[in-house]
């Protein structure tokens, strides 16, 4: 594997570390978040209905206006505070969150106006006209205190950018769990209103209940950056007549508007997802459940190595240093593949016993762990691409090219929106589930190969045929605990745990095992950004 260079510092390492662990536990509570969710109110239409409904601002945030506030802003904001222009830097960060809370809020209310138009669109996969009736009902209602929160998501873009480009990736990677303590309340709450087995038909508490938990939820897990922001002394300089003036944030504005189609195809893979996986009962609540504990290794593995590293190739490019930011991205793609290709495979094959550990309360309700673990299992062999496409589009923006993203995003999403349909057409149950996760596997696989090879006039060649030793290594190691798993037949959810913890600690063993002996572990980390102040 590639080496770091010489008199390399342990900066990155300490802030991957750092980030991984605060992922790890906020991922952990986010399963357990997820995991109640599906507790109290199953894989049911119910909980299809929620879950798609809750998750229509975070799409709508990621179509209108995440790109715009996003990493691209990173490299900017890093520039500005190495040359000491903080008071700058607070007035290009307000100038732009002005914006965006205006044009949010015109389409909050535009939102409010049409939720019986997007209830209707989210149901479109139900094929019981009665069914979809009642969800439609409850989703309009849920709809007016869901959308509201793209305004939420704005300002904690904002924060978290800052807050990165300051060196500080702890404390936001931490921010989900007000989320998940809010949100936990309200279904613990619900379970006591509703009972352990509600339909569709609520009383009006029961959907406040459920309304406020979403929306609570999502102010306390934003609030957190926003709140670390201030403390470490910055102070929001808004003003949207100002910002429209202004050179730099139109700038910003300009190269940000590829950087929002880009996420555009996220929203785009979501919503396919949420409304072909609609057309089964508990549909969507298995593919997001599922969706947990997929980000869950990409949070703890992938995303402190890409987050850690852009500082580093923004500096590395400001200061003409083609070498150090080829030096540095093939670490980072080394470290990323090292890292999450046995935990992709080990997912894929214990995929159907770890759903079994995670259905609480799922008997006799829908086919539960089944649509679980297929929707994990499609997800999961995706995990590495997905982690490498976010990583290289870091790299575009560190050299200032966010449209190059914006174009493989776009491409990619369509072409496995147009496969979750069409499966969506001919296969039902666990199967669809499984297709659909494998078509969001298939279109990052698309967008990071078009990444890299464009990316490679400007960042030289760091995919390599010596990668490779990991993915054969993960694959047989995954191989051997899916038979050796078969070969036990675990029964009940505590032997089940025990099994698969002990498979997988025997088969991450012989991975490690094998990496050693094949010289195939990743060298050490180059020489990392200074941060400039903040949080940890």
């Amino acid at each position: 594997m590639n080496d770091a260079p010489d008199g390399a510092t342990t900066s990155i390492t300490r802030s991957v570390a750092g980030m991984g662990a605060a992922a790890a536990v906020s991922r952990a509570f986010g399963g357990l978040r997820m995991v109640v969710i599906a507790g109290v109110l199953g894989t049911t239409f119910l909980g299809n209905t929620f879950q798609a409904s809750n998750s229509f601002s975070n799409v709508l945030f990621e179509l209108l206006a995440a790109g715009a506030l996003s990493a691209v802003l990173v490299p900017t904001f890093v520039d500005l505070l190495r040359r000491g222009q903080d008071r700058r830097v607070e007035e290009v960060a307000g100038g732009l969150l002005s914006i965006a809370l205006v044009a949010l809020g015109v389409v909050s209310l535009v939102g409010i106006v049409l939720a019986p138009q997007v209830a209707r669109f989210l149901t479109a996969g139900v094929a019981d006209p009665a069914v979809a009736a009642e969800q439609r009902e409850l989703a309009t209602c849920l709809l007016r205190f869901f959308i509201p929160q793209v305004l939420l998501y704005a300002v904690g873009a904002v924060a978290t950018a800052l807050l990165h480009a300051r060196g500080s990736f702890a404390l936001t990677a931490m921010a989900p769990i007000g989320n998940t303590v809010v949100l936990v309340a309200a279904m613990i709450a619900f379970r006591a209103m509703a009972g352990d087995d509600p339909g569709l038909t609520l009383t009006d508490g029961e959907r406040l209940c459920l309304a406020l938990g979403g929306t609570l939820g999502v102010a306390a897990f934003l609030g957190i950056p926003a709140v670390g922001l201030h403390l470490t002394g910055f102070r929001w300089r808004l003003g949207a007549r100002r910002a429209v003036r202004d050179d730099d944030i139109r700038r910003l504005l300009r190269l940000s508007g590829w950087a929002a189609l880009q996420h555009s195809g996220t929203g785009i893979l979501l919503v396919a997802a949420v409304v072909v996986s609609g057309g089964v009962a508990g549909g969507v609540v298995a593919y997001q459940l599922a969706t947990v504990v997929f980000l869950a290794p990409y949070g703890i593995l992938a995303q402190p190595i890409h987050t850690a590293v852009l500082p580093r190739l923004s500096a590395d490019h400001a200061a003409g240093d083609t070498e150090g930011m080829h030096r540095a991205l093939r670490w980072a793609v080394d470290a990323l593949v090292v890292a999450t290709v046995p935990v992709a495979a080990a997912l894929v094959a214990l995929s159907l016993p770890v759903m079994q550990v995670l259905a609480f309360g799922q008997a006799g309700r829908g086919d539960g762990p089944e649509l679980l673990g297929a929707a994990l299992a499609g997800l999961a062999v995706g995990i590495p691409v997905y982690g490498g496409f976010l990583l290289m589009t870091r790299a575009a923006y560190a050299i200032g090219d966010s449209r190059t993203p914006a174009l493989a995003s776009l491409s990619s999403a369509v072409v496995g929106a147009v496969g979750m349909i069409v499966v969506g057409a001919v296969v039902d149950g666990p199967g669809r589930l499984a297709a659909i996760g494998g078509a969001h596997s298939a279109a990052y696989l698309l967008g990071l190969v078009w990444l890299a090879v464009r990316l490679r006039p400007h960042v030289g060649t760091v995919f390599g045929i010596g990668q490779l030793r990991p993915v054969a290594l993960a694959a047989g190691a995954g191989g051997v605990m899916w038979v050796a798993l078969r070969a036990w037949s675990p029964d009940g959810r505590v032997v089940t745990l025990a099994a698969i913890t002990a498979v997988t600690l025997v088969g991450g063993a012989a991975y490690v095992l094998g990496l050693r002996s094949l010289g195939a572990l990743p060298g050490r980390a180059p020489a990392g950004y200074r941060p400039v102040g903040g949080v940890a």
